[in-house]
């Protein structure tokens, strides 16, 4: 190889090895205890800046960076024995498109033996997949990349082979489980009496629904956010409710109207306009727990709407941006209508 080749090989990959060796510092300064054989618990992440989720391990320590336009999110397996550092990361990444996906790919692959290649795809995004390896085996890797817009999507994962390979299963879960969230994809949960629809994510899922005297309240739990000591896991919760605007109709009486309904107890920290009603965040205490709620409104005429998200005061700014993803996706009354 000549020597000027290689010197465009080498500032090609100085962007991401910056990155890597970042990952390895955190990794080494954040060692964990080692897995007890018990059955791992995987929690969501979320990002709302980027739209992408995942579920990983809740022992897996995480942390990000950002260098030269690109953002990073680490995902590091715990240390095995004697070990400092994690055996495994994966990393999350975002940033700006340069060339094509292959071109890209380049600085990750630079001379490593490729096993496979395919085209992926996820929730409409194209991209494509690669596994390698070093020449002696002896360090495995993975990388996702996927195309939207101007924006290169990516999954990078690497480990010393016998590492890799203890974590195959959390590897697969986490390349598995990478969604792109694009509201306007969601899955929509129609309510006819109510002339009304609402995207709800495919991790979410439906826990009850009530209806009487006009009301009806349906309401959604999140997958789990985060793990507690002994591997219960918390989630957050989405209450949909459809109910008359009260007395003389229209958005500012069934807003205030609730607000009474509510009582002191919930202390409104933010109040703002969203798509034609409100959105408030508020802060409500237990003698156990703080939780912080994102409450929108909405009315047509007499009829009105709420979404109230929930989540207890350590999970809620992980996961408030998803409420907006969702609330986003909300047709009601003569938006309903429109649509039709």
């Amino acid at each position: 190889m000549s020597t000027t080749s290689s010197s465009r090989r080498k500032r090609r990959t100085t962007g991401w090895s910056s990155a890597l060796a970042l990952a390895c510092l955190l990794a080494a300064g954040g060692a964990v205890a080692s897995c007890t054989g018990a059955r791992e618990t995987y929690v969501t992440y979320f990002n709302g800046d980027h739209g992408l989720s995942l579920r990983h391990p809740a022992s897996w320590r995480t942390d990000q960076a950002e260098q030269e336009g690109v953002w990073y999110r680490y995902f590091l397996a715990p240390p095995a024995g004697a070990q400092t550092r994690s055996p495994v990361s994966v990393t999350l990444l975002a940033g700006p498109a340069a060339g094509t996906l292959d071109e890209y790919a380049q600085r990750y692959l630079a001379d490593r033996t490729v096993a496979q290649t395919r085209d992926e795809e996820r929730q409409g995004v194209a991209g494509k997949s690669w596994v390698y390896a070093t020449a002696d085996g002896a360090t495995r890797y993975k990388l996702l990349l996927l195309r939207l817009g101007e924006k290169v999507i990516g999954l990078y994962a690497q480990g010393d082979a016998a590492s890799f390979e203890r974590q195959s299963s959390a590897i697969e879960e986490m390349w598995s489980s990478l969604t792109v969230e694009r509201p306007e994809r969601y899955p929509r949960s129609d309510f006819r009496e109510q002339q009304a629809s609402l995207g709800i994510p495919e991790s979410w899922r439906e826990t009850r629904r009530f209806s009487g005297g006009g009301t009806l309240l349906v309401q959604f739990v999140s997958p789990p956010l985060a793990a507690d000591k002994g591997h219960g896991t918390v989630h957050a919760s989405l209450s949909l409710t459809f109910e008359p605007a009260g007395e003389g109709g229209g958005l500012e009486p069934y807003y205030w109207a609730t607000r009474k309904k509510l009582g002191d107890n919930f202390q409104v920290v933010n109040h703002s306009s969203f798509k034609g009603g409100y959105v408030d965040v508020m802060k409500t205490e237990t003698p156990i727990a703080v939780s912080y709620i994102k409450r929108y409104y909405f009315a047509d005429g007499a009829r009105a709407c709420s979404l109230s998200f929930e989540a207890r005061e350590d999970v809620f700014p992980r996961a408030s941006r998803w409420a907006d993803y969702i609330a986003s996706t909300l047709a009601f009354g003569a938006q309903k209508a429109k649509e039709s």
